[in-house]
């Protein structure tokens, strides 16, 4: 219910949640600090990979440890899960938000998955977000790479389409894809506001995520929270900066020979943190508690 409850305020004020993903106690701790430094509620999502590379019960049972000591409502969101086997054990693990992406599958089979989800998560009055069309890119640092190779409008979602996925699938949130591809990119990654408006249109009260966020312009991304937009994922620009700030930690003059992972690692988190307190502050969600 705390997920539902959150994304009908969103959606209500007109401000999104960020969704930044998680893989280590040290974005953990970023993320949590810059929500409760700023009031804000906040969306922990982790990928297949970093389900994996942290443990699903130990994801869970850290982001409840760090939920009651911050007093900030976190809600725990599997990203981009690829089966249903992945959205059952999260919710049976205690997940908050499930995001079931069956784009690659051939459209009957993401329905008939996406309902069995839908079915199971309901049932607990968890929110199921659905993905009809790719979103392509990839989390990661691409600033080498020209954005629009990756977007092409002929395979952006179709409004008419996107209401019958919807209305067949009964999924709450709906993943669009209007040009907003995953990657850090070295140019602005501009997304076709007025097809994301049209899509909205024909889906009143259900709820709209926006992926691929790191590097999207702070205008279009205002803009998008204004037409309905009440998730915004960003994972790119957190890794890059935790790397790039550690690898400068350990570069530094007379740091090379330190061995003590928390003398080397605030570095890093206070830049993953700077830049969520600054989507925070974009997203409108700061001061909301």
């Amino acid at each position: 219910m705390k997920a539902f409850k959150w994304l009908e305020k969103a959606k209500k004020e007109k401000f999104a949640i960020g969704a930044f993903n998680a893989a280590s106690i040290e974005t953990l701790k970023a993320i949590v600090g810059a929500a409760k430094k700023l009031f804000s509620p906040v969306i922990v999502e982790a990928s297949h990979g970093e389900v994996e590379f942290f443990g699903l019960h130990e994801l869970v049972a850290t982001v409840r440890a760090l939920e009651k000591d911050s007093r900030v409502p976190i809600i725990l969101n599997l990203d981009h899960a690829g089966s249903y086997i992945s959205c059952h054990a999260a919710i049976e693990a205690g997940f908050d938000y499930i995001h079931f992406d069956g784009s690659a599958l051939p459209l009957e089979k993401n329905i008939e998955i996406a309902r069995m989800v839908v079915d199971e998560a309901h049932r607990r009055n968890i929110p199921v977000e659905g993905e009809m069309d790719f979103i392509g890119g990839k989390s990661a640092d691409l600033r080498q790479a020209v954005v629009g190779s990756f977007q092409q409008p002929a395979l952006y979602t179709n409004p008419d389409r996107a209401t019958q996925f919807v209305k067949e699938t009964g999924v709450d949130t709906l993943a669009a894809f209007v040009g907003n591809v995953h990657g850090l990119y070295g140019g602005e990654k501009r997304i076709d506001l007025d097809l994301l408006s049209r899509i909205e249109h024909g889906l009143p009260g259900k709820f709209f995520s926006l992926h691929g966020g790191s590097g999207i312009p702070s205008d279009q991304v205002k803009e998008a929270i204004q037409l309905g937009i009440v998730k915004v994922n960003v994972n790119s620009e957190l890794r890059v900066a935790f790397r790039d700030t550690l690898k400068a930690t350990l570069e530094e003059e007379g740091r090379n020979d330190e061995v003590a992972i928390y003398k080397i690692m605030p570095a890093a988190i206070e830049a993953v943190q700077k830049i969520v307190e600054e989507k925070i502050k974009l997203f409108g969600s700061a001061g909301r508690l």
